[in-house]
């Protein structure tokens, strides 16, 4: 192994943004820091998921800081949050463009790896482009979403030139890329298909912090949890307004940012007997004493997405709340199989109703039961820590082969 250790990170989203992407990028950053990788993260000026450029780095073209032994190059992006798909893709093309012209100015002669996070797919496109064409570096390929069939599923891009030309970005990536993490078994399986490059499975684990208080007796009147992303391939709002919580002897709490948040504040300020509460944001070291409060949280996608397995189904895990997943497909084999909770198909909220129905008549030994396998899965099989240990022996070993 050489003495030089240092990676570069190309991500959409990092700290200060909030949610599951920027706290996984961050974690994954932090944590090659600490083990003595010099570590550098190209990202754009933060503005996620409010969609405007947070309030510390607007009038700034690029900004470079130093973050808890990380250096963060944020470059310029037209932040967008609309259900317009032309602006949401004119938002990704300028970080893009971005991204393009930075990207062969900077010195990179004691880089091992360049770790490119896909989607959004232009975003990774022109990344790998930029290293491979006039850098000749390695990439290691992180993918969390195969776009732009999950596009297509979700019913946001429908099947033509443009999605034509999407796939043909899609295999570029995969073909140019020398290693490939994906954060499933459907994605790794479908990448297969269009490279040799090695390949594993790298679930999107938070380092949680379980501070707060898990508790085993339940709430007198159940509560269950939402804490997210609040867009349309979740689907709360639909939830909020065609389920009466209330009726059902349950609480819903909701946490998160996103284009339904205006809608949901509303829905619930006039509609306040149907147990129905927001409670804006929390940053992710808040994650244990918050969600731990709560008797289960409810995971839910719109439609059954190939590939898709949320980050929430392991930060949950790891925090011993049961998981009430509509969301069909790999992560409902892991939640089945694992016995960490309760699923039903996704988009269907009569499904839905019914399974927070079940949860409501759940015994209470049972509901114990849940929390006891949530905390094994925890220490056996979703350990941050013991992945990203492998991760970066896959990275080093790659290296050493080469040398």
């Amino acid at each position: 192994m050489t003495k030089s250790k240092e990676v570069v990170i190309i991500s959409n989203y990092y700290y200060p943004e909030m949610g599951a992407a920027p706290g996984r990028i961050t974690s994954l950053a932090e944590a090659f820091q600490e083990i003595g990788y010099k570590v550098r993260v190209i990202c754009p000026l933060p503005n996620y998921p409010d969609g405007r450029i947070h309030k510390t780095y607007r009038g700034k073209l690029k900004a470079s800081e130093i973050i808890r032994g990380v250096k963060v190059d944020r470059l310029w992006i037209y932040p967008s949050k609309s259900k317009n798909g032309f602006l949401r893709m004119l938002s990704m093309i300028s970080f893009a463009m971005s991204i393009l012209i930075f990207l062969p100015f900077i010195k990179s002669k004691t880089t091992n790896w360049f770790i490119v996070q896909s989607p959004p797919l232009f975003v990774s496109f022109f990344s790998v482009f930029a290293i491979k064409r006039f850098m000749g570096k390695k990439v290691c390929l992180n993918v969390s979403d195969l776009w732009p069939g999950s596009a297509v599923e979700l019913g946001v891009l429908k099947k033509g030139k443009l999605y034509k030309l999407l796939c043909k970005m899609e295999s570029y990536i995969y073909r140019k890329s020398d290693l490939i993490s994906g954060q499933s078994q459907e994605i790794v399986d479908h990448i297969e298909g269009f490279t040799s490059s090695p390949k594993f499975v790298y679930r999107n684990l938070p380092r949680t912090n379980s501070s707060g208080t898990s508790h085993d007796s339940l709430n007198e009147n159940r509560k269950v949890v939402y804490a997210g992303l609040l867009g349309f391939a979740q689907g709360v709002y639909k939830i909020c307004t065609e389920i009466n919580f209330h009726s059902l002897g349950l609480e819903f709490h909701i946490y998160g940012n996103g284009m339904e948040k205006e809608q949901i504040q509303e829905f619930i300020d006039q509609n306040p007997e149907r147990g129905l509460h927001y409670h804006g944001t929390f940053e992710q070291k808040e994650a244990g004493q918050i969600l731990q409060k709560y008797d289960a949280a409810l995971v839910p996608l719109v439609v059954r997405i190939h590939g898709a397995v949320p980050s929430k189904v392991f930060e949950l895990a790891n925090l011993g709340v049961p998981i009430l997943f509509a969301g069909g497909g790999e992560g409902a084999d892991i939640v089945n199989k694992m016995g960490l909770g309760l699923t039903c198909d996704p988009g269907d909220v009569k499904a839905i109703e019914s399974m927070l129905l079940n949860f409501k008549n759940l015994e209470e030994a049972e509901h114990i039961s849940i929390r006891k396998r949530l905390d094994e899965s925890s220490k056996l099989t979703f350990n941050y820590e013991e992945q990203f240990k492998n991760f970066v022996e896959f990275i080093e070993m790659d290296r050493e082969t080469q040398s």
